[in-house]
Formats: structure tokens, C-alpha cells, sequence
């Protein structure tokens, strides 16, 4: 508990977390797949990526899948992960035959626990330490554990390719970048930073880039010379001063980002991050819809409780169709369908003729031997929603009065690789330069490296949310409702007044500070809780009113002090970076307390 008693002036701080360290590797944790790379500050733009074998086929990332067993253990990651789980669901099928070896046999019974595309689970939700995720099976396990298995791995990973691509490498020579989408909260990233942490990387030698950040520091240097009349980069194409739109179209999110090139070569953000849930795996959503409206939601729920593996099988082959749909593509989409989705459906539905001629799309699919056969306008339809409300929400972004002279969009992220996303919007946006990188799935993650080397780059960011603490000030009748009103130490307060440092939608630069000088108010105190509100008002009143919440806090020791002494404490929020950094100081010893903040 604390009182306020002179307010520092506001200014730039010299905290920054830094990149002088020798190497830096980044993870480029996706909704869908994940990959790192590397390079070396003596030469940074020299980037190494990882390669992925899965039969015999190279990939640049892996999916974000995690196996455990039933221990809680981490058994695979990745391809390894889909791979050994899949092997596990045919060998309790072939097990399910005869119930007896089961009984005998212990090791017949399911071992794994697998889960996937749980990144989508810090989305627009209240996260903390305890939040569960559930698995395939619908099983719950503390999510932190399961983030923090799938860093590790990456981590370890990264550190072994980078020992033997490069000489003289040590572990304490490696700084870490980790990415997320720069649309989610404050408390998400904390989580993010928390995993990281538990995985072994230790929180000084870390930093959180924000996704389409990264992306439009990577697309600095990127050449678009498509039609080969120039051979100039992106910086070199756009005048200082110039703004842009950058779009990462990923697994989960569309993350959409402006920025404005300065004239010393640093980016500046132009409106606060904004997007949302439109990535790759919307569109599996209106697939699930599209299979529970041809075979019965009854149906595809029990091949899903029995058949898992079989369930697994229709959603891949969908994954792997969906890649090669196009504007013009004008044959019929033919997915294979399992043997127990037929048995299931002919169970509850006569037969899978009678499912489709009640269904909505009756017109639109047809059905011989074990093939379901779209129609090529049915399939295309499967993305409609989505793309819709990327373009929608981009069309209503680029009418703000601050983007008039805005003339370049650049599209990253796998779900930008799609052709139907790329022909709509160039429909849409028709007077705009779109530019989208080769493998622009890989911008997000080799543009991390680049931003671990100069982390400063993004000179300015604009605040999403106000940020303040709670103060006690002397009682005011005229000001405060008799509610608040308490007496400590035998002075009227108003408890629970919410102080400001910083507010929504003010541009600030990187490593911006708000300080506030405080008095212990219980000099009996050993420790004193700080604790941070945030609040989508600009001018909240009280730490209770519902537009706020608690973020986190930061606890400070106190030192025992002497009856009528009294204690300042200079509480300090330190903005403009990708994350919130929170100081305490002990005015009477000058002692520090620094951090990102624990979760509440």
C-alpha cells in the first residue's frame, strides 16, 4: 500500500535488452508450424534455417505438434510428434481386435498424449500460469508445460545446428528472439516469456518480437524486382518517410501492422497493431462445418470419439487438397474418405448418398466407390468467410485519414502463399503495390534474426491499452464516493484510484519512461506488492471499474524500519519495446528491483 508524493519527469531509458552477444537465434513459434534460424553478428544477414525430413521430403518448418506420454514426459516434436502418434492410434486399432492381449499386455493401451495448434489458446483469453490446454483426447494438462516442451525442443534444436554450422560457438555467446503475433495482450506475451524461461532460456538473454514486425524488417532488405526492371530492395524503392501495410497471414491470426519509414532508416508505427482470427485454420473451421453438414454432425462426432486416427487421415488430406485450389482450378476436388466414415454414416444414415441428398450441398458434391468428389466453386467457398473478413477489416484500416498516401502492402506468412488470398486481394486493392516475398512463410522467422541484431529498429510503438497503478490519496469529498473512503494511520484515503503512467493510443518511443515517487503507508510491511492495471479507457477512474484489470505485479522488499520513519518508493514503467518493463527503487538505498512481471 502506497501513497503518491511527486511525480519524475517523463523521458527516454537506457534499459534496453540487448543483442551484443555474438549469435542470435529465433524461434518462430506458429499456430500451425514452427521453425528457427540463426546468424552471426559479424554477419547477420548471412541466415541459417532449419530443414525438417519427413518421408524423404525437406521442409523449412515443422508442425506444432507436441507428444507426451502419460507421465507428462516429452516424447516428440513436430513430424517426429505426428509420425509416433499416428503409429500409436493404428497399433490400438489393431489392438481393439482382440481385447484379451489388452489385458495381458498393458503396453497395447494408448501411451501418448498428443497435442496441436494449441498456440490459438492464448488468443483473446485471459491466461495465466494455471491455464489448461486439452490434448487430442480432450484431456487437460497446464498449458505452460506443453509451450514449454515445444521452445525446449526448438531451443535445442537451433543451439545443435548452429555448434555445427558455425566455429566457436557457446551457448552463453546466444541471444534468443521469440515471435508473437503483435495483436495479443500483454498477458499472453508474458506467458510466452514464462514458457521460455521454463525451457531453459534465461529471461536476460531473451526478447519478444512482435510477428509482423519482424516481417517488415525483413522485407527492408527484400528485392522486388518481380518484372526485373529494377534490381532494388524495398528500402531502397520506398522514400524516406513512406508508409506501408504489412499483413501476416499466418496458421491462427491475420496480424496486421503500418509503418512509416524515417528518415534515419528506423520504422515507426503509424496505427496500433489490429487483425484477428483469419489465418489458415479458419478455413479448416468451415471444413468442419462442410463434413458435418454432408455426413451429419452426429456422425463425424462419433468417427472422431472411435476412429480417431481415420478422423486425423480426412483433415491432413484436406490440408494437403486446399494448397492446390486456385481462381481458375476448374476440375472436382477428390478426397479419399475412410472406410469407418462410410460404415459410420451407412450406421445412422442409410448411406452416404442419403447423407449427401439431405445436406446443403447436394449439388455441389457427389460420391463413388470411396471418393467424395467437390465441386471446384463449393471448395473455394471453404476460404470465402475468411478472406472476407481480412479484406473487410484492411479495406476499413486503409480509409483511416493517416494512411491517404499509404500505396504498399506486403504479405507475409504461409496463409499469403494462397492463391486464392493473393488474386482477392490485388482484386480489392487494385491501386496498391503488393508485394509478397518468396517463401513467405519464412519472412516472419528470418526476420526475427534480424531484429535480435538491432532490437531498436522500431523507433516508436503506439500504446494498445492505458497503463496505471493504484494510489491512495488523501480523501476528497468533492472528488470521490463515500464508498472508496478508508482511514489508515488516522488520515482519510480514497482506496483503489487508478494513477496513470501512460495512455491508449499515445506514441511512444522505445524505452519510454513514466516514473511516480510512492510512501509505504504500513511501515510494518516486509515487502510491498506493486501491481499494474491496464484499461482500454483512456481516463479510468479506478482500479475496479470494469474497462480495468490487473496485469501483474512486482514485489518489492522492504527494509525494517523505525517507528515514524517513512519509506519512497519510485515506481517506473518502461514502454516502447515489445514488452512492458516494470522498476522499483528504494529511494532510501537505491536499490532495484526490475522485471517483466509475474502473472496474476
Amino acid at each position: 500500500m502506497a501513497k503518491s508524493t511527486k511525480q519524475n519527469e517523463k523521458g527516454k531509458d537506457s534499459h534496453e535488452m540487448g543483442s551484443a552477444k555474438l549469435f542470435v537465434a529465433a524461434i518462430d513459434f506458429g499456430t500451425t508450424y514452427s521453425g528457427y534460424a540463426f546468424s552471426a553478428r559479424n554477419s547477420p544477414e548471412t541466415l541459417y534455417t532449419c530443414d525438417w525430413k519427413n518421408n524423404n521430403l525437406l521442409s523449412r518448418k515443422a508442425p506444432t505438434s507436441v507428444l507426451i506420454d502419460n507421465d507428462e514426459q516429452f516424447v516428440a516434436f513436430g513430424f517426429d510428434a505426428e509420425n509416433k502418434y499416428m503409429a500409436s492410434l493404428e497399433n490400438d486399432s489393431d489392438s481393439d481386435s482382440d481385447d484379451s492381449d489388452e489385458e495381458k499386455n498393458p503396453s497395447c493401451k494408448a501411451v501418448y498424449r498428443y497435442f496441436s495448434r494449441f498456440k490459438m489458446e492464448l488468443h483473446d483469453k485471459a491466461v495465466n500460469l494455471k491455464t489448461f490446454i486439452k490434448d487430442q483426447n480432450g484431456e487437460e494438462m497446464k498449458a505452460i508445460d506443453i509451450f514449454a516442451f515445444a521452445i525446449k525442443y526448438l531451443k535445442d534444436q537451433a543451439i545443435g545446428k548452429l555448434v555445427k554450422s558455425l566455429k566457436n560457438v557457446e551457448t552463453k555467446d546466444i541471444h534468443y528472439v521469440l515471435t508473437v503475433p503483435a495483436i495479443w495482450d500483454d498477458q499472453s506475451k508474458i506467458f510466452m516469456r514464462k514458457a521460455a524461461e521454463q525451457a531453459g532460456i534465461k529471461s536476460k538473454d531473451l526478447i519478444i518480437a512482435l510477428e509482423p514486425e519482424a516481417a517488415s524488417i525483413y522485407c527492408q532488405e527484400l528485392r522486388t524486382n518481380v518484372d526485373k526492371k529494377t534490381d532494388k530492395t524495398f528500402s531502397e524503392t520506398i522514400k524516406k518517410g513512406t508508409k506501408y501495410v504489412v499483413i501476416d497471414l499466418g496458421g491462427g491470426t491475420a496480424d496486421i501492422t503500418v509503418h512509416e519509414r524515417q528518415f534515419d532508416g528506423s520504422l515507426e508505427e503509424v496505427l496500433p497493431p489490429s487483425g484477428g482470427d483469419w489465418g489458415g485454420t479458419s478455413v479448416d473451421r468451415a471444413y468442419l462445418e462442410f463434413v458435418n453438414s454432408v455426413f451429419t454432425k452426429r456422425v463425424i462426432s462419433e468417427l472422431h470419439s472411435n476412429q480417431l486416427e481415420d478422423y486425423t487421415t480426412l483433415f491432413h488430406e484436406f490440408e494437403v487438397k486446399k494448397r492446390t485450389i486456385t481462381t481458375e482450378y476448374s476440375t472436382d476436388i477428390v478426397i479419399t474418405l475412410p472406410v469407418s466414415l462410410l460404415e459410420i454414416t451407412r450406421k445412422h444414415c442409410t448411406s452416404v448418398l442419403a447423407a449427401i441428398q439431405k445436406s446443403i450441398y447436394k449439388e455441389s458434391v457427389s460420391f463413388s466407390g470411396q471418393k467424395l468428389s467437390v465441386k471446384p466453386e463449393a471448395f473455394r467457398k471453404l476460404f470465402k468467410q475468411t478472406i472476407d473478413s481480412i479484406i473487410k477489416h484492411l479495406d476499413k484500416l486503409l480509409k483511416h485519414p493517416n494512411l491517404s498516401d499509404l500505396h504498399h502492402i506486403i504479405m507475409v506468412g504461409g496463409f499469403s502463399e494462397c492463391e486464392l488470398v493473393q488474386t482477392a486481394m490485388r482484386q480489392k486493392f487494385s491501386k496498391m503495390k503488393i508485394i509478397i516475398p518468396d517463401e513467405a512463410g519464412l519472412a516472419v522467422l528470418r526476420g526475427a534474426v534480424l531484429f535480435g541484431h538491432q532490437p531498436k529498429i522500431i523507433g516508436k510503438r503506439i500504446l494498445r491499452k492505458t497503463y496505471g497503478i493504484q494510489s491512495w490519496p488523501e480523501w476528497d469529498a468533492e472528488l470521490h464516493p463515500e464508498t472508496k473512503r478508508v482511514r489508515i494511520d488516522g488520515i482519510d484515503r480514497c482506496k483503489d484510484v487508478f494513477y496513470k503512467f501512460a495512455v491508449k493510443g499515445e506514441k511512444v518511443e522505445d524505452g519510454h519512461s513514466s516514473g511516480q515517487i510512492f510512501q509505504a503507508l504500513k511501515t510494518d510491511e516486509k515487502t510491498l506488492e506493486c501491481t499494474v492495471y491496464i484499461s482500454d479507457d483512456t481516463n479510468p477512474r479506478y482500479v475496479t471499474d470494469p474497462s480495468c484489470q490487473r496485469l501483474g505485479n512486482l514485489i518489492v522488499p522492504i527494509p525494517p524500519l523505525k517507528k515514524g520513519e517513512t519509506l519512497e518508493i519510485e515506481e517506473t514503467m518502461i514502454f516502447g519495446g515489445t514488452e512492458l518493463l516494470f522498476r522499483a527503487k528504494n529511494m532510501k538505498t537505491g536499490e532495484i528491483c526490475e522485471s517483466q512481471f509475474e502473472l496474476i
